[in-house]
């Protein structure tokens, strides 16, 4: 039986049958979030809840050419939508204890650990999509046409938010450096 005939089968099926199909498409699902850049955690979340969607879905899928296909869009835009939802994840993750051996002075680490507490809370306090670009462009080195094809707008707009962002944060830092 072919890969496409196994997701054919899904059209009319029972809880026995969804189960036995059920686990080619949590791979799918959580192997799309992983290479958009999602950990583990975060892609068995969405997995999950795409299987929890097909599930409620089961009697229409009859009128989708290829439930792998559909699987994978689903992935995406829950992931998308996890990220656009979750502006509370910092944007560095520094390891205080290999920053605290590089420093010589004490004194350096412990200002060192606060500027950083203080930018991942500027970094924070953008708005979701902002962050989400920031962080795409960043941490994840993505072009502006990745970002823009994760998030489903323009390249434009991820220049402009990307931009708008970093505003934002030189504004901030003046801010405080003035104090």
């Amino acid at each position: 039986m072919t890969q496409n005939a196994v997701f054919c089968v899904l059209i009319v099926m029972s809880e026995k049958e969804f189960e036995s199909v059920a686990v080619k498409l949590r791979e799918k699902a959580v192997a799309t979030c992983l290479a958009c850049g999602a950990d583990l955690m975060q892609a068995e979340d969405v997995a999950q809840d795409v299987l929890l969607r097909l599930w409620q879905l089961r009697d229409t899928l009859d009128k989708y050419r290829s439930l792998e296909a559909l699987v994978v869009v689903m992935a995406r835009h829950n992931l998308a939508m996890l990220h656009r939802n979750d502006n509370s994840v910092p944007i560095m993750e520094i390891n205080t204890k290999q920053l605290r051996s590089q420093l010589v002075a004490p004194d350096d680490s412990l200002i060192s650990s606060q500027e950083a507490a203080w930018l991942n809370k500027a970094m924070r306090r953008l708005p979701s999509t902002q962050y989400a670009v920031l962080h795409m462009r960043q941490v994840e080195c993505l072009s502006y046409d990745e970002i823009a094809r994760r998030l489903g707008i323009e390249s434009s707009s991820a220049r402009c938010l990307l931009s708008r962002a970093r505003l934002k944060l030189l504004d901030e830092i003046k801010k405080r450096n003035q104090l």
